[in-house]
């Protein structure tokens, strides 16, 4: 695939054949999709570099992404269920730990133990599962027990996996579905599944690879909804702070149940909720936007400034005030990479002669840009 192709490609400026093009050649095999992902970095650094130096930059007006599931064996959810704080607790008398005091990723047993994940691998032994850790590949495994795993759970025991900002960290449920925890969010689940149904709770933003199931359904459980898995691809977005909640479904099938009512989604189609007038819609959307962060990237299409800030703040740890409230629907269109540093996200954004930000430590200041003399 011709590297010119693909920058146009991250341009936004192909044709819907070029498109096709590139996508089919993408999910050919793991090669092409790593040059891909190889090339998306050089296009960050490109985009990121006029910025760095002091320029200008043009805004893309149209980005995309494509969707590359083919590889997953399982499955796969994507879900984005945000909270405002996060608690866990100490093994002495159960005191809540902010979770700004925990900066790398902790699980926390059933018998309030803190296990941090970073620093080292480990094996425990459980009644059911036998918990293993490694630490290089950032990965958590729960495995049930051979004597075990033929018969019925009875005790359920409960573990919370707790990530902070700027981490993640990939599970492995006693099911074999696959988790990647993203920074800001906790996993509670059972260290067994019993024979009926698969029950999680989570708070955050999650990327699931469910094993298929027919007899045993999987279900998301959330604080405003459960999404109940059917065999599909979808994201939700549930913040605390934010008016709307979002269920967008990218391939497959899911049910939201919320309030009694049951709502069916159809490919491309997106479930909102608004917290404020209690209202509900069901529409068509671009799904790519909602998915970039598996990539390790986002994507921004003409999206408001103080959405923007939101998303990326829970990756970066900072609090945003703006001179004018006005300055929160200057809208902005592009795409970048987590691996951008915060510093790097402001200079790309004041280039762009919209808005200028200020940072002091973990605060950054929005005023209105100054015309040059």
């Amino acid at each position: 695939m011709e590297r010119e192709l693909l920058h146009k490609y991250f341009r936004g400026e192909t044709s819907a054949e070029e498109e096709k093009q590139i996508m089919d050649w993408a999910e050919a095999s793991p090669e092409n999709h790593a040059v891909y992902l190889k090339e998306r970095k050089i296009w960050n650094a490109m985009l990121l570099a006029p910025a760095i130096a002091g320029k200008p930059v043009r805004e893309n007006k149209r980005v995309r992404l494509f969707r590359l599931w083919t590889y997953a064996a399982a499955a796969v959810c994507l879900l984005a269920v945000g909270i405002s704080a996060f608690y866990l607790y100490s093994d002495k008398g159960q005191q809540p730990l902010d979770l700004q005091q925990i900066s790398e990723p902790t699980l926390l047993l059933s018998n309030n133990e803190h296990i941090v994940l970073n620093r080292e691998s480990f094996e425990l032994k459980g009644k059911m599962a036998t918990i293993n850790n490694d630490h290089e590949k950032k990965e958590l495994s729960y495995l049930p027990q051979k004597e075990e795993a033929a018969r019925p759970v009875t005790d359920t025991v409960m573990n919370r996996l707790v990530i902070p900002h700027g981490k993640t960290y990939r599970l492995v449920l006693p099911d074999s579905t696959a988790v990647i925890l993203n920074a800001e969010s906790e996993l509670t689940f059972p260290s067994a599944f019993n024979a009926q149904i698969r029950e999680v709770t989570l708070k955050g933003e999650a990327f699931f690879q469910v094993k298929h199931n027919e007899a045993v359904p999987f279900i998301v459980h959330t604080e405003q909804l459960d999404v109940r898995v059917l065999g599909t691809t979808f994201n939700v977005s549930s913040y605390a702070d934010e008016t709307l909640l979002r269920t967008t479904l990218v391939d497959g099938s899911v049910q939201i149940e919320q309030n009694g009512e049951t709502h069916q989604l159809r490919p491309s189609e997106q479930y909102t909720y608004n917290k404020q007038t209690n209202t509900k819609e069901t529409h068509t959307v671009d799904t790519d936007i909602y998915t970039a962060w598996v990539n390790n990237e986002y994507i921004f299409r003409n999206a408001p400034l103080s959405e923007i800030l939101t998303q990326i703040g829970h990756w970066y740890e900072f609090q945003t005030t703006y001179e004018t409230p006005s300055l929160q629907e200057k809208r902005f269109s592009f795409t970048i990479g987590r691996d951008a540093s915060l510093d790097q996200i402001i200079r790309f954004i004041n280039s762009t002669e919209e808005v200028y930000i200020e940072r002091m430590n973990t605060s950054i200041h929005i005023k209105n840009k100054q015309p040059m003399e």
